[in-house]
């Protein structure tokens, strides 16, 4: 993945997409987290991707009550990078190894 093509994704996706250069640095950061190997980091990750439309909304009152405050339009678009981030770590693990997943 490029930065060029991190933009077309969303913008063709997104009437008003995150802003190229900062889709970017959030996308190396999820990346990096997954990186980090952290079974902990990792499942909070993947349950952020399996939230439904109420769990979202929930979430983003919690963000909000932290002082960040997203649109769902930017939510989507920050889950959207994530998976992303998730698709590259895999992909760079190759077939054999799964993504490291507690077991709940």
């Amino acid at each position: 993945m490029n930065i060029d093509d991190l933009d077309k994704i969303l913008t063709s996706i997104y009437e008003c997409s995150i802003e190229k250069k900062h889709a970017w640095e959030v996308f190396n950061n999820f990346l990096e987290l997954f990186m980090m190997e952290e079974l902990q980091t990792t499942d909070y990750l993947c349950s952020l991707i399996e939230l439904n439309k109420i769990e979202r909304l929930k979430f983003r009152g919690d963000l909000a009550e932290l002082g960040y405050e997203l649109t769902p339009n930017e939510l989507n678009q920050y889950i959207l990078l994530l998976i992303i981030a998730l698709g590259e770590y895999l992909e760079g693990k190759g077939k054999e190894n799964e993504l490291p997943r507690s077991s709940d």
